[in-house]
């Protein structure tokens, strides 16, 4: 007797196809990043999280390659050391986040259209 069962296989991958880049950028002390959280990176080469302002959010131009604790971010900015950030390439934009929360439906038209900008993207995956 055979019996057929059927299921999902869910696979969250942030990185979505080729041509990724990737840079090194100062941290904030006592600081949380999260992989995927969106950046903006200021003119001295610190990361930090863009401003959310009644839903709406602000400038960007990286997104975080991977999860750094305060602890991690305090370290590498007392010691002048840098977290890589992704610059360039595409990404599942249902897995981008703002201090790891995720994106309102809003929030999301809004940043793919910045992502233009940034050459970045920002693709909606099949099955999200």
């Amino acid at each position: 007797m055979s019996q057929v069962v059927t299921g999902t296989i869910e696979s969250k991958q942030l990185v979505v196809g080729d041509g990724i880049r990737t840079e090194n950028a100062k941290v904030k002390t006592a600081t949380a990043y999260k992989q995927g959280d969106l950046l903006v990176v200021s003119a001295a080469n610190v990361a930090d999280h863009p401003t959310v302002t009644e839903g709406v959010v602000g400038d960007w131009n990286a997104i975080a390659v991977c999860d750094f604790t305060v602890e991690q971010s305090t370290y590498h900015a007392v010691n002048n050391l840098e977290m890589p950030i992704y610059v360039q390439g595409p990404f599942d934009v249902a897995l981008v986040t703002v201090k790891g929360v995720a994106l309102t439906n809003t929030q999301i038209d809004a940043v793919r259209a910045q992502a233009l900008k940034n050459k970045i993207e920002l693709r909606k995956v099949v099955g999200n």
